[in-house]
């Protein structure tokens, strides 16, 4: 079965002023992002795929899950008459471990001149998974307002419009950035990609975030989705079927592409539609001091494994740690053991009884 990679083989030779732009392309795009061009692109340098096909080979590539298949991506995307002569331009790179911020993006300029806003999904650094729980407050998260800002910046040097997209958190990013933007930014937004990205928090009146980019919202989500479902999700979104199981359907190369579009199918699985209902009836009962008790708990217990990403580092520090790791439970106040259990128990039952 076809994926993105097969879909550059295929496609690539058809430039975007012959074939028009579509979602396939904003998923690919939105992927790029996931590379770490730290070493290969300034700030303020200008270049194109082809050009830094070789620097980028010779650089850890990814920060997440996907290193193999994004090195693919990226050759291919380089080789293709599609994207490979397209200018990147504006690379920022952000980590920030007291912010509590991870954050990263660039942007392509298209033949027709518009633009493409790339935001970077979750990376493998604890502070990455700890920013992500945080969009559940009503306060917006560090990244979402460096996107905001980000794409308020760089909208100015695309008279004829940009398109926004990004997976994972990257797809929420585009969504706050696109919808929180000054009226002048939102009014160049063309479309906005959030490929399986959690949605916007309950408690920022996600709706009404959502109606300001109406009709431009273009949300994907595999048929078991699970991160796509997380907080306030889109009312409307298109469901694609992936070739793997669980939650590694949230891998991008595992969806499926048929010409120029995904393979859809017409509704998300039991078992995804079944975590979204539990998962929005359990949330919408915790407060947001709960949520912070319960966020801060787990990452205190991350935190005894001295390590700062999900990678070898961290199970390494998990075995080498085990008292540090039961002693941060420990550490935790009786009576916030007690709320943490509590929720906990409460989503639990809540699945089994399928409510």
């Amino acid at each position: 079965m076809s994926n993105i990679l097969d879909y550059l083989q295929w496609r690539g030779d058809l430039p975007l002023t012959a074939a028009p732009f579509c979602g396939v392309d904003g998923l690919i795009l939105s992927q790029l992002s996931m590379l770490r061009w730290e070493n290969a692109l300034a700030p303020d340098q200008t270049a194109t795929p082809r050009e830094l096909l070789e620097p980028m080979k010779r650089q850890p590539v990814s920060v997440g899950f996907t290193t193999d298949n994004d090195l693919k991506l990226l050759t291919l995307a380089a080789g293709s008459e599609r994207f490979g002569t397209l200018p990147l331009a504006d690379y920022v790179h952000d980590l920030d471990e007291a912010a509590e911020m991870q954050f990263a993006a660039l942007t392509l300029r298209l033949p027709d001149g518009t633009g493409f806003v790339s935001f970077r999904g979750t990376d493998s650094s604890l502070v990455g998974w700890k920013e992500d729980c945080n969009m559940a407050f009503s306060k917006p998260a560090p990244a979402q307002e460096a996107a905001r800002a980000y794409l308020q910046r760089v909208a100015a040097n695309f008279p004829g419009g940009v398109r926004v997209g990004g997976h994972s958190k990257g797809g929420n990013l585009a969504m706050y950035a696109a919808a929180t933007a000054d009226e002048a930014t939102r009014a160049r937004v063309l479309a906005v990609y959030n490929n399986d990205g959690p949605g916007l928090s309950d408690r920022m009146d996600a709706q009404a975030l959502y109606e300001r980019i109406t009709g431009r919202l273009h949300s994907y989500v595999p048929q078991g989705s699970i991160v796509g479902m997380l907080l306030s999700h889109p009312d409307e979104y298109i469901v694609v079927k992936s070739r793997s199981v669980g939650i590694m359907q949230h891998d991008p190369y595992s969806w499926q592409v048929l010409g120029p579009d995904f393979v859809r199918v017409p509704a998300l699985n039991r078992d995804s539609a079944r975590f979204d209902a539990t998962f929005r009836k359990w949330l919408a009962g915790v407060d947001e001091a709960d949520r912070a008790v319960l966020i801060d708990t787990v990452f205190n217990v991350f935190s005894a494994t001295r390590s700062r990403n999900f990678g070898r580092e961290f199970w390494a520090g998990l075995a080498r740690n085990p008292g540090a790791v039961l002693a941060a439970i420990q550490g935790v106040d009786p009576a916030d053991r007690k709320r943490i259990a509590r929720m906990l128990g409460d989503l639990g039952a809540m699945a089994i009884k399928g409510q």
